[in-house]
């Protein structure tokens, strides 16, 4: 399968469909079945419907073209309607009235069309030389947003910036594929998901991603940044781009003892003390403090995420060896809820980085 840029719920549908008719057989209908017979797609196309065979060929490739009587027989499969927007309502309406269950409009104009056939002219070699402008961007960054098969359902989706990417996490461990990149490809840690969290795809990012800036969001909680504005950060030479502190005021320590296990705590400060005694004081800054940065979600420049990486993971992998696996789901994600903490130990004992403060968006169910 080749590379999907436009992951969609449209696209989605039409890779998961196991046949395809489509309604129209012009140039709407040639050019559709043309992208989906080939890269990144390699559909069947079963098909192709129009309402009289009067004026149309018989086939197209090796394609029949059947009248609607005869495409009743294939009223349950997907059936995508090609026609020009004039006649897309129309359409729409016979196949409803014939009993046909599961149709959807590609317009010459749309968003679907657009995708279907941006995916298509992308895994083209011959288009090879050309630069599309999210791919300018993305030289210089790339945010990866963590999802998995088991996130709620939102009633609000955010807009996918062209500088971001959807990593299904835990795929190792998950039924389906959700989006064409999953953190189980290659050199990866997705089995330790339940324990690793949204480390998983950083684990993945270190491993597979050479851009400039490297960042992990989650599907819930978004960078609330431009294009425009990220940009203008990158341009400025930052080391570490993070979110809005987190505050405890009761500290950072005794605030992690109310809501998770305690004796964790003592284990990492402890593996911090034996391994990366250098740290020791900056952690115990931040174990006496009231704040931190949270939820794993940063944006780093390449070389300081190379460091920050291998720190990280050699003391969670401590950790790890130490307390092992929990029969409780939530605190079993000690791993996560720890690292969480060592991002502020990372950054406040390198004090030379040059760190700025974004905000985020938190979607609401």
């Amino acid at each position: 399968m080749g590379e999907f840029y436009y992951w969609d719920d449209t696209i989605k549908k039409i890779i998961n469909e196991k046949h395809i008719l489509i309604y129209g057989a012009g140039m709407m209908g040639n050019a559709l079945y043309r992208c989906l017979s080939e890269e990144p797609y390699n559909k069947n196309v079963l098909g192709f419907i129009v309402e009289k065979k009067d004026n149309n060929p018989s086939n197209i490739g090796d394609v029949q073209v059947m009248d609607l009587n005869e495409g009743k027989a294939y009223r349950d499969y997907l059936v995508l309607v090609a026609l020009h927007d004039k006649n897309i309502i129309s359409a729409l309406e016979i196949l409803q009235k014939n009993k046909f269950t599961n149709f959807y409009p590609v317009t010459f104009d749309g968003d679907v069309w657009t995708h279907i056939r941006g995916n298509w002219i992308r895994n083209k070699k011959k288009n090879s030389d050309i630069m599309y402008l999210d791919q300018l961007v993305k030289k210089k960054c790339k945010i990866y947003v963590a999802c998995s098969e088991y996130d709620k359902q939102l009633n609000e989706i955010p807009t996918l910036n062209s500088f971001e990417q959807q990593i299904q996490v835990g795929a190792s461990l998950a039924k389906k594929r959700i989006f064409p990149v999953c953190d189980d490809m290659g050199e990866n840690i997705s089995a330790k998901n339940r324990m690793y969290c949204e480390l998983t795809a950083l684990y993945w990012m270190w491993k597979h991603d050479t851009s400039q800036y490297l960042g992990l969001s989650h599907y819930r909680r978004r960078f609330h940044l431009s294009g425009e504005e990220l940009d203008r950060l990158i341009d400025s030479g930052i080391d570490f781009v993070v979110t809005m502190p987190i505050v405890n005021f009761a500290g950072v320590k005794q605030q992690y003892a109310l809501d998770h296990e305690l004796s964790d705590w003592k284990i990492m400060m402890n593996v911090i003390h034996i391994k990366y005694p250098e740290y020791e004081q900056a952690a115990l800054e931040v174990e006496s403090g009231n704040y931190y940065y949270g939820y794993n979600m940063f944006i780093a420049h390449r070389d300081v995420l190379d460091s920050y990486c291998k720190w990280l993971f050699a003391i969670l992998e401590e950790c790890e060896k130490y307390i092992g696996k929990k029969q409780e789901v939530y605190q079993n994600r000690y791993i996560g809820f720890l690292s969480e903490r060592l991002l502020t130990v990372f950054i406040k004992k390198n004090s030379d980085l040059k760190v700025v403060v974004t905000d985020k968006h938190f979607v609401e169910k």
